[in-house]
């Protein structure tokens, strides 16, 4: 009994040891940036002699994100709102065209051109016009952020659905599978990779095109937020505001990645390939 209690003792040790350490990493993984960016922060208020309004002290911030927390996170629904609507309207428009592409290839000569010139346009140019055609409300945001975001879905996706093997193709044709299985069954598979590769850059993306055409057009929003903060001399709470939205979108980053990781069954595979997103 000695002997078995002393074998399982010695079992948990190691596993225990292997807990804490990854502990250890993970706690030091999270403190490094973020010394490091206090680090340079305060060297920053040191060096540059420039008053509180334009760079205050972190604990300035932390502060302006608990005292005005209910008046920012009014603003941070309308941000998110417009953000995951025009998310998904960017997925709808991407990847109906990818598909499109595939289906109905004369249709890419016609339509790339077109979508490579709206890629290309400011976007503060684009904001005038949609606002001129819809107002500042929800809609021109959220056409904004699709039309910012549909270029890397379409391409990743596109590139996708033609990275399958040619011979499989001709195999589904010699079963006599019908276009719309060979699309579920085959090429959405294989270019799922692509796909979430073209999520990790809109999804992140999406909450700063928002907030950027918020502080061009629009009264709601943490846009706005950044507007009347600066019109305030309240450089805490424009500082607020931009720590916020980072950490939306490294949060949003990082879930995609999470999804990713379970989704992409081709990475699980000896050999399987990470796609890159363009």
């Amino acid at each position: 009994m000695n002997e078995m209690a002393a074998h399982k003792t010695s079992a948990v040790a190691p596993r225990f040891g292997v807990i804490v350490a990854r502990i250890l990493r993970g706690a030091l993984a999270v403190a490094t940036p973020v010394l490091s960016i206090l680090a340079l922060w305060y060297a920053a208020i040191a060096l540059s002699g420039l008053p509180e309004f334009v760079i205050p002290r972190p604990t300035q911030v932390l502060a302006a994100l608990v005292e005005d927390r209910a008046f920012i996170a009014t603003h941070l629904l309308e941000t998110l709102k417009s953000a995951g609507l025009g998310f998904l309207l960017a997925n709808a428009i991407g990847i109906g065209l990818a598909m499109l592409f595939v289906a109905a290839p004369l249709c890419q000569r016609i339509v790339m051109p077109a979508a490579i010139t709206m890629r290309n346009i400011p976007y503060v140019a684009l904001a005038s016009v949609l606002v001129l055609a819809f107002g500042d409300g929800l809609r021109s945001k959220v056409l904004i952020v699709a039309l910012a975001g549909f270029f890397p879905v379409l391409v990743n996706t596109w590139r996708g659905l033609l990275s399958v093997d040619p011979i499989i193709i001709d195999r589904m044709r010699i079963l006599d599978a019908k276009p719309w299985d060979v699309f579920l069954k085959v090429r959405l598979p294989f270019s799922l990779p692509f796909i979430l590769a073209a999520q990790e850059i809109v999804g992140s993306g999406s909450i700063v095109v928002s907030i950027a055409a918020e502080w061009l057009t629009s009264t709601t929003g943490l846009g706005y937020v950044i507007n009347r903060a600066m019109s305030q001399y309240r450089g805490d709470q424009v500082y607020a505001v931009a720590l916020l939205a980072a950490l939306l979108s490294y949060a949003a980053y990082s879930l995609i990645q999470v999804l990713g990781a379970r989704l992409d069954w081709s990475a699980r595979k000896p050999g399987g390939a990470k796609a890159g997103a363009t």
